[in-house]
């Protein structure tokens, strides 16, 4: 009786001791900006390429160019894309040290794709809207723009 109230009563340190840790995440933010503001990453002059062994990609790799205003461009190296571009509008935001959000959209404001790069480990994950839109990959940096990624 008495170990379970010990187990009992080390637990609920353990969640206590963990929902402040998660608060003190919460309220930090340097990179993200977080509470006060948030922070955009401009990508222009960059160029990635993103290539997918899993997910609806698998088998694809595409060369993402970022341009001026907001713009974005992919075009399809190696897979069935080979050779077509896409055009979209971006918003880049940091996640992390070296890891960024990227969401694509039409210039009407419908989602077109959302990436979450992270650059430490070179992982790109790919949820685009469909029935199976999930794909995870490799991403690097070909060129790198004027602003740097956090």
């Amino acid at each position: 009786m008495r170990s379970s109230r010990w187990a009992i009563a080390l637990s609920i340190a353990g969640l206590a001791a963990a929902g402040g840790t998660a608060v003190a995440i919460a309220s930090g933010g340097s990179i993200t900006g977080f509470p006060n503001q948030i922070n955009m990453v401009n990508l222009e002059g960059y160029k990635l390429v993103t290539s997918y062994p899993l997910g609806t990609n698998t088998g694809n790799t595409f060369q993402q160019t970022y341009a001026a205003n907001g713009n974005v461009s992919a075009t399809g190296v190696v897979g069935p894309f080979k050779g077509q571009t896409f055009s979209s509008k971006y918003i880049a935001m940091p996640v992390g040290s070296k890891q960024l959000m990227v969401t694509w959209y039409t210039p009407d404001g419908v989602l077109t794709d959302v990436f979450v790069m992270n650059f430490n480990d070179g992982i790109v994950s790919d949820v685009a809207p469909g029935k199976s839109p999930a794909s995870l990959g490799i991403v690097r940096i070909d060129r790198v723009g004027a602003h740097a990624i956090p």
